[in-house]
């Protein structure tokens, strides 16, 4: 099992700092190995068996104090696990142990040999730019788990709730920040959709996100690749439903001068365009059958075989599938290769439809008002009561997507300062007792809003209502509302 951590072994005075009889005793040590997460002591005749702490003079580093715990010890040495420490201080620490002469030829965490051309290691899988600004915040984020692991037999249940419960408010808060509609809510399942989209970042895996047009896919896509290792890579989206089959491989794969006639030059594709990132594959149940087996053969091996070439060409990418497709019925009726299928599904996202989104149909509504009204400089004061309920029990096929041009759209149709059912194009919702309720004067602004969201199919409109076609057609004389003459 490879280190946690690059170590030192460069010999650093320091103090152990015990309490002893209601008082801090400060005892002068060695320590002769030093990482950001343990260390190796010298000059101590016992180990506290509670936490300590530990004042290291840093070689022009000046001093930091680490809160220790002793693991085990011998011959006068005592291995100890550092807790957190604060961030200057690991800031610190770090900036003197990257410097320190490693074994040269061999990783760092593994002891294995290694390339000086490769970025990271081919055995243990750990970044090896030890001197890159930005190494520090990518290493502690690879290794969260396995630091967080020894110190969960610390916590209680409960504690551990809260802590996740934190992590989930935190995505919550960035992505309103980062002001993405189809991410605005608090439900339950889309907790568990930040939940899984932060599982999902922290591996480099396979990912699957399965949900109805216009729920989000390529959001959540966007999310996983930007809060993952590969965030300063790109991430390339493709279309596989948008692309003509005749044209996707060479999209895809690319080709090479001369592979067929019009390619005058070489072309990359977007697979290594993608190289050191992610690419999207949209609407991954539409990829035709040959395609699916050459994408297979990429999966397992990482080589990219342009059109007409001779030569693959090793690329590193992370792949993140969506569909809104039932894959695995697909597979069962041979529309789509199994075996890609499961090398695909390593990690699966499903994302809830609006219409199970319960309340946030109407936090989503109420935030696309601000957003959209702010953009367009609407002088609208907002949702009325009725256009609320009207959301509520709209069932939303077309889920986000439609709700976002529902709003635009009413936002310029308002014939009022308050948005109504029938500038959303939705039938308005109808008292008890149904129509015949309605108080006078709504009664016609119900019947001309159900005929508005229906197309003016009289029909649909009347199922609306609760009314049957006959008693609709007395309205419309009773109230003079004329229907277009292709609908009379």
């Amino acid at each position: 099992m490879p280190r946690l951590d690059v170590r030192s072994k460069t010999e650093i005075t320091a103090l152990a700092v015990r309490h002893d009889d209601a008082r801090n005793q400060e005892v002068r040590i060695k320590v002769k190995e030093l990482s950001l997460s343990s260390g190796v002591l010298s000059g101590l005749d016992s180990v506290p068996e509670v936490p300590f702490l530990i004042k290291i003079a840093l070689p022009d580093r000046g001093r930091v104090e680490l809160a220790a715990e002793a693991l085990r010890g011998n011959d006068g040495q005592h291995v100890v696990r550092f807790f957190f420490p604060q961030r200057q201080a690991m800031a610190s620490l770090w900036a003197f142990i990257r410097t320190q002469p490693q074994e040269p030829g061999l990783c760092p965490y593994c002891a294995r040999p290694v390339s000086s051309a490769r970025n990271n290691c081919i055995f243990c899988g750990r970044c090896l730019e030890l001197l890159a600004t930005t190494y520090l915040d990518q290493h502690l984020q690879a290794t969260l788990t396995e630091r967080l692991a020894p110190r969960l037999e610390h916590l209680d249940t409960s504690f551990i709730q809260r802590i996740m419960a934190m992590m989930d408010r935190a995505i919550i808060g960035e992505v309103e920040a980062r002001a993405d509609e189809e991410f605005v809510g608090t439900t339950p399942a889309m907790l568990d959709v930040f939940a899984m989209i932060r599982r999902a970042a922290a591996t480099d895996m396979n990912i699957l996100i399965l949900g109805e047009s216009g729920t989000g896919k390529e959001l959540t896509a966007k999310a996983i690749h930007e809060k993952s290792l590969r965030r300063e890579g790109p991430l390339v989206v493709v279309n596989c439903a948008a692309i003509p089959e005749g044209l996707l491989e060479g999209e895809l794969f690319g080709h090479e001068k001369g592979a067929f006639t019009g390619a005058h030059a070489a072309k990359k594709g977007r697979f290594e365009l993608a190289n050191g990132g992610t690419i999207f594959l949209d609407e991954i149940g539409d990829l035709p059958t040959p395609l699916q087996a050459k994408l297979l053969r990429f999966l397992e091996d990482r080589v990219v075989e342009r059109i007409g070439g001779k030569n693959g060409v090793r690329v590193d990418v992370r792949i993140i599938a969506a569909t809104n497709c039932d894959l695995e019925g697909m597979v069962a009726a041979a529309g789509f290769r199994g075996d890609l299928f499961y090398r695909l599904n390593s990690f699966t996202i499903k994302l809830p439809p609006l219409r199970d989104r319960g309340e946030d149909k109407v936090i989503l509504a109420k935030y696309l008002f601000q957003k959209i009204g702010r953009i367009e400089q609407s002088p609208l004061a907002g949702l009325s009561d009725a256009a609320l309920e009207a959301i509520r029990r709209h069932d939303w096929p077309g889920n986000v997507r439609e709700l976002i041009n529902k709003i635009r759209r009413a936002i310029v149709m308002a014939r009022s300062e308050w948005i109504e059912p029938a500038d959303l194009e939705l039938a308005p919702v109808l008292p008890a007792g149904g129509i015949a309720a309605a108080v006078p004067g709504s009664e016609r602004e119900l019947v001309c809003a159900a005929l508005e969201s229906s197309g003016y199919v009289v029909a649909r409109a009347a199922r609306a209502l609760g009314v049957s076609r006959p008693t609709l057609y007395h309205l419309l004389r009773r109230h003079q509302i004329g229907l277009p003459k292709r609908m009379c």
